[in-house]
Formats: structure tokens, C-alpha cells, sequence
């Protein structure tokens, strides 16, 4: 039973460690200020 837990828990921080070392690249490559200089926001209200 505690091998069950053990393999289940262990699953779950690599799975957690793999997102969050995916995101921290993805934020690296695509910084949020440049959205604005891609698409600016509209000066008109549609």
C-alpha cells in the first residue's frame, strides 16, 4: 500500500516539475509587454 502511495505521489511532483519547467520557457520566449507592441489595443470601442 505505501509503495502504491509513494509511486502515485512521485508521479505527481514529475509531472509538476515537467509543467512548471515547460512554463518558465515559454514565459522566457514570449515575454507579456510584447502583446501590446504586436496588437495594440484599439483607441475605438467597436
Amino acid at each position: 500500500m505505501g509503495l502504491m502511495y509513494t509511486t502515485v505521489i512521485g508521479f505527481v511532483v514529475v509531472i509538476g516539475l515537467s509543467a512548471a519547467f515547460i512554463m518558465h520557457y515559454i514565459t522566457l520566449d514570449m515575454p507579456a509587454s510584447d502583446s501590446v507592441r504586436i496588437d495594440p489595443k484599439p483607441e475605438v470601442k467597436l
